[in-house]
């Protein structure tokens, strides 16, 4: 059965809607041992959908896999004190904690063809209730400067967060700094910093205006609330925060002759940009940061087990 590609993102969005639409359950104190158990049980059920999910050569069966993720992911949730447990063998799902535990993003991707790929996600608060955000992929509209836009849940990007830190503060509100990898088609990919943010209820909120970075001419880029890297697919391009040194890198691109179908596309040239947090912004220390690396700054595994970019054991397609 081959969907069309419209339907078939009207099926995943109303599937998230639907599923992760749960109300919350007490959640204080440590998982019990009963719930443990179930939970390790279910997440030997999740990585066995995970498998189909990223390997299998049908569309429908790997369609089918990510529904029932969906659905045992929120089912294994929905347990008191669920934030206790880790997931550590799940693979193909990546998880990132917010650095003082308040909450977690779970992504993941789906391979729908050979052109396009979907993702999705939820963020977990860490409260006595259980509080569960569907990230709802809307990257396919948003096509024309994706880096300005301020998103909701609703509306959000689309991407597996790799690396989550503390960004700074914002009229007086903390700010999370997402790292984030898009395979997003078969000629290009796509390296995402985004900022996260809370609105007074509690919801999230994805970019937010606070880098000031630069034109290969000099000129200031306004109002720029994320930083997205489109590169070829046989690239691999950096973008990694430096804790020695606080501060951002990630590759400086040129265009260059595509080596397919795919026409000319961005391929990094060895230099770099570099980001310090100054007075509550992210600013360029340099417009071309041309400095040349002795080994290039390489994003790190999700685990020392050597998990990829998207939480899969390495030896599937990368970065």
């Amino acid at each position: 059965m081959n969907q069309h590609p419209i339907l078939l993102k009207s099926a995943l969005t109303s599937l998230c809607l639907l599923v992760f639409s749960l109300a919350g359950i007490a959640q204080s104190g440590e998982l019990s041992p009963e719930n443990r158990d179930s939970m390790e049980l279910a997440e030997q059920e999740l990585l066995a959908l995970s498998y189909v999910m990223h390997t299998d050569s049908s569309a429908d069966r790997r369609f089918t896999a990510c529904k029932e993720l969906i659905r045992g992911l929120v089912t294994s949730l929905n347990r008191p004190n669920s934030f206790r447990y880790a997931f550590p063998e799940l693979e193909g799902v990546s998880i990132q904690y917010a650095p003082d535990s308040s909450f977690r993003i779970f992504t993941w991707e789906l391979h729908v063809n050979r052109d396009e790929y979907r993702h999705y996600g939820a963020l977990q608060r860490n409260t006595e209730n259980l509080q569960l955000t569907p990230l709802i992929d809307r990257g396919f509209t948003l096509r024309e400067n994706p880096e300005n836009a301020i998103l909701g849940p609703d509306n959000w990007l689309g991407y597996v967060v790799y690396r989550m830190i503390p960004g700074g503060t914002h009229n007086g509100s903390p700010y999370y700094l997402l790292f984030g990898f898009d395979r997003f088609g078969t000629w290009r990919r796509q390296k995402i910093l985004d900022v996260l943010t809370f609105d007074q209820n509690g919801k999230p909120q994805f970019g937010l205006p606070i880098f000031d970075t630069y034109t290969e001419k000099g000129q200031l880029m306004p109002d720029r609330s994320r930083i997205i890297l489109e590169y070829g697919a046989e690239g691999r391009v950096a973008m990694q925060y430096e804790a020695d040194s606080n501060r951002i890198v990630y590759e400086n691109l040129i265009l260059m002759p595509g080596t397919n179908e795919e026409g000319p596309v961005n391929m990094p040239d060895g230099s770099y940009h570099a980001l310090e947090y100054r007075d509550g912004r992210w600013t360029e220390i340099t417009k071309i940061f041309n400095h040349v690396y002795d080994k290039a700054p390489r994003d790190p595994e999700r685990k020392a087990d050597g998990r990829d970019i998207l939480g899969r054991h390495r030896g599937g397609n990368g970065r």
